[in-house]
């Protein structure tokens, strides 16, 4: 593209050692020696062109000196190449106690680090967990741990007892400092307390990357013409809604990152508030795909690339996404999203005096039906127990399990606990609700509240033009 040919040649001016305090007007005016200066720049127009790029360079250094060259990594996502990348040379092994860890890959650049690595050799137990959950730190070499940024938790390999199971994961961290390339990769501990190592130190070295470790990507213009169903619904709007929530919940995009062979789409499903429900977010990046065309009408295949990171906006609910399809493709590509998970909901109340002094085995019989979502309930009974209540109710095996939720209103319980029992017709079910503060006394209202996620029919659309070249 021109504008890209005309970039390249700014930034070779600008990457020449001229020094940013340097005035070097005084200097060219001085080679025009007392000539008409639109005279001179008639008659040599290589002069002129190259006072254009010149001026324009020295305009814009700051701009091109404080913009991001990126690089993509399969895997890692995008980084930073404006400062060297540092690596790991090659894996790090390291076996304790029956355990093996493997330090696969790590990748700093300037504004983060990412690190892979597997356990092998973890036995799982019949009846207790299998790890111990805690993440491992990556400590510099005054002992400071770096910010966890993300956690992509691969899962373990294999979950049969008395199996040995293969944990893989990888962690982001914050940034390690330039002048650090030491750093230790701390586990707190793998197994369950007190049944395995704790405090294993494993130490790592970074290395300067390779010049292409990174596929070169570049960020190009993303408008997008988008098209969504509306709905006999109002969105609820409050003071801290954002305006664009005006343009209804649908597919948006974010950006696009161009390789040399592909581009990346990044964007979201935004709910906006004016769907009949909330939006159900499947957090599987693999699942609930939309389907692309190109604009002969013709299927675009695409990969999902969950190791893109897409930027979290805390104003909107919405589910992010970044898909990857090859070069060439024919304009406009269009994705489409047949249909999206909400959840609906339903409520009601019911009332009972428990009196001033309520005692422990004190108990209600109220046989009271309910119907919620299309589901029949019993309340059976309310019982006074150590500090809370113990409520019992019942519904045919067709209605979903656990779908009830109850609380008594205006109090907050410290703990509530369910169990059920499957019979032949029925199912039935308790909830205790206890308080270390405020016991709830008199007239206590009882809310009863169901939720369900059903599929709400699209389509939504998203169309994207890829830059003519």
């Amino acid at each position: 593209m021109k504008e890209n040919r005309m970039k390249a040649v700014l930034e070779s001016i600008t990457q020449r050692d001229v020094p940013g305090n340097v005035n070097l007007w005084p200097h060219i005016t001085e080679k025009i020696e007392r000539k008409n200066f639109m005279q001179t720049i008639r008659t040599r127009p290589a002069l002129a062109l190259f006072l254009v790029l010149l001026a324009l360079a020295l305009l814009s250094s700051v701009a091109y000196a404080i913009g991001k060259v990126t690089g993509f990594i399969p895997g890692v996502g995008i980084v930073d190449q404006s400062t060297p990348l540092r690596i790991l040379a090659e894996p790090v092994v390291a076996e304790r106690d029956g355990l093996t860890v493997t330090v696969s890959e790590v990748v700093a650049d300037a504004d983060h680090t990412f690190v892979s690595y597997t356990v092998d050799g973890i036995i799982v137990p019949k009846m207790a967990r299998a790890i111990c959950g805690e993440i491992p730190s990556l400590q510099l070499p005054d002992g400071s741990p770096l910010n966890v940024v993300n956690l992509d938790d691969g899962g373990p390999q294999g979950a049969r007892a008395g199996s040995i199971m293969k944990l893989e994961q990888s962690v982001t961290y914050s940034s390690i400092p330039a002048d650090v390339n030491d750093v230790t990769f701390t586990f707190p501990c793998i197994l369950p307390e007190g049944t395995g190592p704790e405090n294993w130190q494993i130490p790592l070295k970074l290395s300067p990357a390779p010049k292409e470790y990174a596929t070169p990507a570049v960020e190009i213009e993303a408008t997008f013409v988008a098209s969504n169903p509306t709905f006999a619904t109002t969105p609820i709007l409050t003071s801290d809604t954002p305006t664009t929530v005006l343009q209804g919940s649908g597919l948006y995009l974010d950006k696009v990152i161009e390789l040399p062979d592909s581009y990346i789409l990044v964007g979201n499903f935004r709910d906006a508030g004016d769907l009949p429900g909330p939006l159900q977010i499947n957090l599987d990046p693999y699942e609930d795909l939309p389907h692309m065309e190109d604009g002969s009408g013709n299927p675009v295949a695409f990969k999902v690339r969950d190791d893109i990171q897409p930027e979290i906006n805390d104003q909107y609910w919405a589910r992010y996404w970044a898909f990857e399809i090859a070069k060439p493709v024919q304009g406009p590509v269009t994705i489409t999203l047949d249909r999206i998970n909400i959840s609906l909901s339903d409520k009601t109340q019911f009332s009972f005096d428990a009196g001033p002094n309520p005692q422990v085995g004190q108990k209600w019989e109220l046989n009271l039906p309910i119907y919620l979502r299309n589901s029949d309930y019993v309340i059976d009974s309310v019982e006074v127990i150590k500090d809370g209540y113990l409520f019992k109710y019942h519904s045919g095996v067709d209605v979903p399990a656990d779908s009830l939720f109850l609380n008594i209103v205006g109090y907050s319980p410290e703990q509530d606990n369910n169990s059920e029992v499957s019979r032949e017709t029925v199912i039935e079910y308790s909830k205790s609700l206890t308080y270390s503060a405020a016991f709830p006394v008199g007239k206590l209202t009882v809310e009863l509240a169901v939720s369900e996620t059903v599929p709400l029919q699209g389509p939504w659309t998203l169309t994207w033009t890829p830059p003519s070249k």
